[in-house]
């Protein structure tokens, strides 16, 4: 983690990363129409709902941040970010900026984690390996939104929905990396 200091803003390659694939996230909103972004692909989950999934559990973590306690379980579930495209772009925007104003102290905390299993169980974690978390998390579900997306008929680039770690292996080894949403 390094501070910025003609900014004063902090650069952090987790929160970075997180705060990009949000971005991507909005512009997969942007390349959909009303239909393609609330059509459930046979019976299953839309991209509305896997992005508003994903950013339950952004902000889950940001409003659990200031007390240290981490309750991914209590997710705000808010439907309307399924279905209502510029309500989505404006909360994962807003999501984004609150990314951005988390601090090199608050980063380096230690926080606990409410268990999924066992809900009276708080695992100690940092808030730092929490980000890792969430990044993966949304890369996990931005796999799941390719697929959607090719039942629409249009092709996301071959990175969208692809680990670092995956990416850095392709990189190392010559394979070609794809473009950006095509019809």
């Amino acid at each position: 983690m390094r501070m910025n200091s003609s900014e004063g803003s902090i650069e952090n390659a987790a929160v970075s990363g997180l705060i990009a694939e949000l971005a991507r996230g909005i512009e997969i909103i942007l390349a959909l129409d009303d239909d393609e972004f609330g059509m459930a692909v046979e019976g299953r989950s839309s991209v509305g709902a896997h992005l508003r999934h994903d950013l339950d559990f952004v902000n889950a973590f940001l409003n659990g941040l200031a007390e240290r306690r981490i309750d991914y379980n209590a997710r705000a579930r808010d439907a309307r970010i399924e279905r209502d495209r510029d309500h989505a772009i404006q909360e994962m925007a807003f999501a984004c900026s609150r990314l951005r104003n988390l601090t090199p102290g608050l980063l380096a905390s230690l926080v606990v984690v409410r268990s999924e299993v066992d809900e009276d169980l708080w695992h100690t974690s940092s808030a730092s390996r929490e980000i890792e978390f969430l990044h993966s998390h949304t890369v996990h579900h931005y796999a799941l939104i390719a697929k959607l997306v090719a039942a629409t008929g249009r092709r996301l680039d071959d990175e969208f929905g692809v680990a670092p770690s995956t990416l850095r292996y392709r990189e190392s080894a010559g394979f070609y990396s794809g473009s950006s949403v095509n019809n």
